[in-house]
């Protein structure tokens, strides 16, 4: 009798703890998708970037979360880094931002070339907008499908995109970045928004160095 009240036990306390490890997992989960407010993503896992040719790298960004930042270095070959770290450009979402004003304390900025074609833009093409710092942006609907905006990101590259029936197609506007240091500068084309399974959050962009 002993020995059943002993087992009974045994599988009452084995149940209550097989609890434990995915209450863990889930507080786990919440920080490292920024549950608590973090603002930025500390999952180092969120970025890939190739060379597409020789000197134009083509970077694809998980920027799924609704809440975290993802925060990338062009002048470490489009890594991502930390939002303590040297970033130029980040994503949320369909938003962008570039390490100025509102969104860092960088000297990034943007502008827009009024070009289309890639190769074109070289060190010497001059912007048709002059370079902008990030400030807070706002629209209400649509907008990738996240409904009302008010948040901080890029003036230039706010609109990077067009939205109809529910599909955001990337504009062939390119556009050039200046990075944190506010001296070097890259030309950066957005070329898509989604994955290649078709999920939406994954902004990618072809870009190169100018100088």
């Amino acid at each position: 009798m002993k020995y059943i009240f002993f087992m009974i036990g045994l599988l009452f306390f084995v149940s209550c703890e097989s609890k434990k490890p995915n209450e863990s997992s889930a507080a786990a989960l919440l920080i490292l998708e920024g549950g608590f407010g973090l603002g930025g993503d500390t999952a180092l896992n969120k970025v890939t970037t190739k060379e597409d040719s020789p000197g134009v790298f083509l970077t694809t960004v998980n920027a799924t979360s609704t809440r975290n930042w993802v925060f990338v270095n062009l002048n470490g070959s489009g890594i991502q880094v930390l939002e303590a770290d040297s970033w130029d450009l980040r994503f949320r979402r369909f938003l962008i931002g570039t390490n100025s004003g509102t969104s860092g304390s960088g000297s990034g900025a943007a502008c827009k070339t009024g070009l289309t074609n890639f190769n074109a833009v070289t060190i010497v093409t001059t912007c048709s907008t002059s370079f902008q710092v990030d400030s807070i942006q706002s629209q209400t609907g649509g907008g990738g499908g996240a409904g009302d905006v008010n948040d901080s990101a890029n003036p230039e590259m706010f609109e990077w995109y067009s939205y109809n029936n529910t599909i955001l197609t990337a504009k062939s506007e390119v556009y050039i970045v200046r990075g944190k240091d506010g001296t070097k500068k890259y030309k950066v084309q957005m070329t898509d928004y989604y994955s290649m399974a078709g999920t939406s959050g994954y902004p990618t962009f072809r870009w190169a160095k100018l100088n």
